[in-house]
């Protein structure tokens, strides 16, 4: 998944997920496995997470045939880490 990081300051950073655009509605479940792996890895370097939110960019609408106001089908993960602080 292509991701984006940011400097926020001494010990954080914003890491910007984004799953592929496929047009379709979101699969949450491999997004946040991905982001969930990802920071597993960061773990032994003393990263941490802090707080996520998601960023919807495109909400599919009403169809023909497709109850409800539709989907999201274009979404940003925004992940702040920050430095586990010294033992």
């Amino acid at each position: 998944m292509e991701h984006t990081e940011f400097d926020a300051g001494p010990g954080r950073k914003i890491v910007v997920y984004t799953p592929p655009d496929t047009g379709g509605e979101i699969d949450t479940n491999w997004t946040f496995q991905v982001v969930a792996e990802d920071a597993a890895a960061r773990a032994p370097q003393g990263w941490e997470i802090q707080s996520m939110t998601v960023v919807p960019l495109r909400h599919s609408a009403a169809f023909m045939a497709r109850e409800g106001s539709g989907y999201e089908s274009k979404i940003s993960v925004v992940v702040l880490y920050a430095e586990r602080p010294a033992a």
